[in-house]
């Protein structure tokens, strides 16, 4: 295994656990946030985000989880400004992506 690969295993164990929750379906995702989708400050319906696999995927806000480290979906916005990673834990439905936990990612 390359040391790229090895340095890359040994950050998403820790993001799994960090983001490790009771919905066993669940997926999660690192990456920079491209875009917020929301009719105000305060009510954000979805973000999209650019993995570190380069994928861009566009998620739906759920119910999100809090505690452990987590932030509510209104804090995506200093994300966008700053361009500092997140995690993003999610579920599929159909062809829906829907967040159920955001974090700073390690």
């Amino acid at each position: 295994m390359s040391s790229r690969r090895t340095a890359a295993a040994a950050l998403l164990v820790p993001l799994a656990l960090l983001l490790a929750g009771c919905d066993e379906d669940a997926l999660v995702v690192r990456g920079i946030v491209m875009a917020v989708q929301q009719s105000s400050p305060a009510q954000v319906q979805g973000l999209t985000l650019r993995s570190d696999a380069g994928q861009v995927l566009v998620f739906e806000i759920g119910e999100l989880e809090s505690g452990g480290g987590s932030f509510p979906a209104v804090h995506l916005r200093d994300h966008l400004a700053s361009a500092s990673p997140i995690a993003v834990r999610y579920v599929v439905k159909g062809e829906r992506l829907i967040v159920i936990r955001l974090a700073d990612a390690p």
